[in-house]
């Protein structure tokens, strides 16, 4: 029982890294819906979501500018690496 369990478990982790980086992704694009913009950087932040679970929160957690100016200098970096032409790479 506590194999099956655990299986289940780790199938249902390694399903849920898409669906990290389909969300990530589409809350990024909604992001830049509201605020402006450019998305050409948000599947690249959902791929590096998809494998960072902690930066995936991180991201979730950015809904306003002033989140975004506030995150901590790992996510920044995160999202600097997506998007190198934008002001989040020079902050």
């Amino acid at each position: 029982m506590m194999k099956t369990a655990a299986v289940a478990t780790i199938i249902a982790l390694f399903a849920g890294a898409p669906a990290f980086a389909n969300e990530t992704a589409d809350n990024c694009r909604a992001y830049v819906a509201e605020n402006g913009g450019d998305d050409s950087g948000c599947a690249c932040l959902g791929d590096a979501a998809s494998d960072n679970s902690a930066l995936a929160d991180a991201l979730a957690a950015i809904k306003t500018p002033d989140d975004l100016e506030a995150t901590d200098d790992d996510t920044k970096a995160a999202i600097a690496a997506c998007f190198p032409d934008s002001d989040a790479s020079a902050s």
